[in-house]
């Protein structure tokens, strides 16, 4: 009977062990950002924004000679939607390397709560010279 105890003991030491070491690789979510400047068909741009874990996003949009704060962002994969505090929102594209340019588009009105889709943005405009990051 001792033998049984025992052998229960320790496969439930060795169960909880695996149990313990499986839930410690649990993917860790970070923060989403959104990033870069340049050229892109003659206009000048620059861009920071990170979405925090709570939700909240910060940053800046400067686009040609206009300053923009934004307000909220959302991600879909490596192309982003930049709402700002003037009431318009912006699509910029990571499309990943050399061989395909990325992309910002022209403003266009919008607050959060429209919820647009990247394929709401036809103005886009491809980078000749800088990049563009979106990690989700």
């Amino acid at each position: 009977m001792k033998t049984i105890v025992k052998q229960l003991t320790l496969a439930a030491t060795i169960l909880l062990a695996i149990l313990i070491i499986f839930s410690s690789f649990k993917s860790a979510q970070g923060n989403s950002i959104a990033k870069g400047g340049g050229i892109a068909d003659g206009i000048h741009f620059n861009f920071d924004v990170i979405k925090h874990k709570n939700g909240t996003a910060v940053g800046h949009v400067q686009y040609r000679d206009d300053l923009y704060s934004v307000v909220s962002a959302e991600w879909f994969g490596t192309t982003a939607i930049l709402y700002t505090n003037g009431g318009v929102a912006f699509m910029v594209a990571d499309n990943g390397g050399p061989l395909v340019t990325d992309w910002i588009s022209d403003p266009i009105p919008g607050e959060p709560s429209n919820r647009f889709a990247p394929s709401d943005f036809f103005g886009l405009h491809n980078v000749t010279n800088g990049n563009i990051q979106v990690r989700q």
